[in-house]
């Protein structure tokens, strides 16, 4: 969901999380590590939308996890030994270890081509290996325009075993485990209603959820994964996108201000989020030159820089024309001397690189040492720019580090405290245990 940050320590950019959008909030952004761990889900502008189906799960149902596609045979091997299904699920024959690949517009089976989609199971138990890693469930292959589509069919529960030591840091309070559990397995749901009619429902990358397989488990996420067990968020009834992003700086977002589509649950509120981690509170130092020559890459060159129009950031819970409640940026306009451009949030953030939004322009001015008041007017010397923001990631629904940290305020007994952290960052919704 965005850039989601990962740290080994969020979702990411520096030293929080990682930012399952990178770079700029949109389509498909990677993902780095920092010492930390957690990583939001990226999502476009497109994915902010209700689904209008009602889902009712009454088992845990299975989701379809793109692992990749591949040209090269692989090996597939379990314990028990492996069984080899066809299309239509029929039981062709079994074997230690199998040698996967293409021949044509087939699935070949050690080198025998079987059929145009092939399940292969573990004989017994769920734990099988593909290509040296271990999965739960079964993998199907799927032949694809000369590639070999391969997809982890898993059931719910035992996915989320393999994404929640992915998305958050295992060492947090057991309730911050449990709503990232209760949030990627909303999310899931609600991205598989989408993807119902294609052939996956998600991948492994941070463009959905970042999921790890066997070896990325831990016993406290797996304890968090069980504890909530079916546990779904819902608005008007149907699995919200629960979004979540690596660090709120201060206040999370309304997602209007953010890619346009006004959704209930997704508001800007409160964000408790350490403010003196290098996630939530950041500076950059550039220089007038190297901003021109960004500018110019992106193809929105204005000459030589002259001033850049931005209401100052202020305190947050008021939007202003051209930034949102929390105070992102919702567009800013550049001013040289071969004319001016106006750019929007994500588009900057991407441009300039930067871990979020939430920022302000600083020329001639460092914000540490000096009054904090924005300064947007250039000299046409050797300007300096400093650029000091807040947060990483969109900003839109929960913050992981925020909810880490409200976690820390659960009392010894309360064993529900998640579900006070979910709805304080999810506006509106309900709780509600679908099987």
């Amino acid at each position: 969901m965005e850039l989601l940050v990962k740290l080994k320590g969020t979702t990411v950019a520096n030293a929080k999380p990682k930012v399952a959008n990178t770079t700029a909030v949109k389509p498909k952004i990677t993902t780095s590590t920092t010492a930390s761990r957690v990583t939001a889900t990226v999502v476009t502008k497109n994915q902010v939308e209700q689904v209008t189906t009602r889902v009712r799960v009454e088992n845990t149902p299975d989701v379809r996890v793109l692992l990749g596609s591949r040209r090269q045979d692989a090996s597939v091997s379990s314990a028990s030994g492996v069984t080899v299904l066809n299309s239509a699920k029929g039981k062709i024959e079994s074997h230690k270890v199998v040698s996967v690949g293409i021949r044509g517009n087939k699935i070949a089976v050690n080198g025998k081509a079987i059929d145009s989609v092939v399940t292969l199971k573990p004989a017994s138990g769920d734990i099988f290996t593909f290509e040296g890693k271990s999965y739960r469930g079964a993998l199907t292959l799927r032949a694809n325009n000369g590639t070999m589509m391969v997809i982890n069919e898993v059931p719910l529960e035992s996915y989320l075993y393999g994404v929640v030591p992915q998305e958050a840091i295992p060492s947090w309070p057991a309730a911050a485990l449990e709503a990232q559990a209760v949030a990627a397995r909303t999310y899931a749901l609600h991205t598989m209603e989408q993807n119902k009619n294609q052939l996956y429902d998600v991948s492994t990358s941070t463009d959905h959820q970042v999921y790890g397989g066997v070896s990325g488990e831990t016993h406290s996420t797996t304890a968090a994964v069980n504890h909530t067990k079916g546990i779904v968020m819902l608005y008007n009834n149907r699995p919200i996108n629960a979004l979540f992003h690596s660090d709120g700086g201060g206040y999370t977002e309304d997602s209007v201000n953010v890619w346009g589509n006004d959704i209930p649950y997704l508001k800007g509120v409160k964000d408790y989020s350490n403010s003196s981690s290098s996630a939530s509170n950041w500076t950059v130092s550039t220089n007038r030159h190297a901003l021109e020559g960004k500018l110019n890459a992106a193809s929105k060159g204005v000459g030589k820089l002259k001033s850049i129009q931005l209401t100052p950031l202020g305190n947050p819970g008021k939007a202003t024309s051209d930034r949102g409640v929390s105070g992102r940026i919702k567009s800013a306009t550049f001013v040289g001397t071969a004319g001016k451009v106006t750019l929007s949030g994500d588009d900057l953030r991407g441009i300039l690189g930067l871990k979020s939004t939430l920022f302000d322009f600083y020329v001639n001015h460092n914000p540490v040492s000096s009054t904090g008041k924005s300064y947007h007017t250039f000299t046409g010397k050797n300007d300096t720019v400093f650029i000091k923001g807040y947060g990483w990631g969109h900003g839109l629904g929960m913050s992981q580090w925020g909810a880490a940290e409200m976690a820390k305020k659960a009392g010894s007994g309360d064993t529900n405290y998640y579900q006070t952290i979910l709805k304080h960052y999810y506006s509106g919704i309900t709780l509600k245990k679908m099987y």
